[in-house]
């Protein structure tokens, strides 16, 4: 399933500020995302073959984002997810796309943010066993909510929340915006938003790719015992949009 978007051409060599065909690039692009991000959330309910190729189970994909070790990456899923909800009921469509373009540039600071957190663990007391609560400092962002959770969410339906409510945010950009407020000013903010949620989608795919090559690799150690096939698949890094695989 191809990633590229349908890119709008940025000097396209005329003046005027409204674009006849702009609101179909805009339209097939949010097809081609709300398709894909249905398809990566049907493949984590553990009954689809990736890509026609081996099932992936609910075991395979419980083994490879297991809870206690998705902690950091659940509770930024829950806020992203928490705080595009918040800007739904938003109905003008230019202050709807602000809003999202600073939810996803507040989100990508919050997640790269490192030092801050580093400093934070130096003075902070080493947590219980049993203490799965997650929060940070609200007060740095006007978007992005960063609620305290007291209690051990579940991966997969944070997980399954925040992909529902992606598909919804990208079908609100098409709402009211079949006119003159579909200019290229407008999609372009469209597409700052859109490369940010890719970063989302195609860590989360070549996971998928991974945890797959490594379910065929078992297969055919089923079938020939003398295959040596040593490869292993490890839980997944903590969710950093600038890390290099994302």
């Amino acid at each position: 399933m191809s990633m590229a978007s349908p890119l709008y051409p940025p000097n396209s060599g005329t003046n005027s500020p409204l674009h006849p065909g702009l609101y179909e690039y805009l339209a097939e692009l949010v097809s081609k995302r709300v398709a894909t991000i249905k398809y990566i959330r049907k493949a984590h309910e553990g009954n689809t073959h990736w890509f026609n190729t081996i099932l992936l189970t609910r075991e395979n994909l419980a083994e490879m984002y297991p809870n206690s070790k998705m902690v950091k990456r659940t509770y930024n899923f829950y806020a992203l997810g928490l705080s595009l909800g918040a800007i739904l009921d938003i109905t003008n469509p230019v202050d709807y796309i602000k809003a999202l373009s600073q939810i996803m540039t507040e989100f990508e600071r919050h997640t790269s943010d490192d030092s801050k957190q580093k400093m934070k663990n130096i003075f902070r007391k080493a947590k219980a066993k049993d203490d799965y609560s997650y929060s940070d400092n609200t007060g740095d962002y006007g978007y992005l909510i960063l609620p305290h959770i007291p209690f051990e969410m579940d991966y997969f339906e944070t997980f399954f929340t925040l992909i529902d409510i992606m598909a919804e945010a990208y079908y609100k950009l098409l709402v009211g915006t079949e006119g003159p407020i579909c200019t290229q000013a407008y999609f372009e903010l469209v597409l700052k938003c859109d490369g940010k949620f890719k970063k989302i989608v195609t860590m989360v795919t070549k996971e998928l790719d991974l945890l797959a090559r490594h379910a065929i690799k078992e297969e055919l150690k089923l079938i020939d015992p003398m295959c040596q096939f040593t490869a292993k698949v490890s839980s997944p890094i903590e969710f950093d949009p600038t890390a290099s695989d994302v």
